[in-house]
């Protein structure tokens, strides 16, 4: 069944489609530490990014450091090459 779009009657508001999750499948949970901090000056990024990409498409996760994270079991394949002891 499609879904009905919504009335808009404004002509200053525009409606965007949202996507599904790509991905559907099993989760893992992982946890990576926090980077500590430089001088003081300069904040770390906190994200460990991982690119998963293929002839058809590329898809980019950001891993937050310091927590408890589900990640999708291609992601956690990619970190686990990376830290071998996750």
């Amino acid at each position: 069944m499609a879904a009905k779009k919504p009335v808009i009657d404004d002509s200053l508001t525009i409606a965007v489609d949202t996507e599904a999750p790509a991905y559907t499948g099993p989760k893992v949970e992982v946890f990576l530490p926090r980077l500590e901090d430089g001088d003081g000056q300069m904040k770390v990024d906190q994200y460990e990014h991982v690119t998963i990409a293929n002839e058809d498409k590329e898809t980019c996760y950001k891993v937050l450091r310091g927590e408890r994270v589900q990640v999708p079991v291609p992601v956690f394949m990619v970190l686990k090459e990376k830290y071998p002891k996750l």
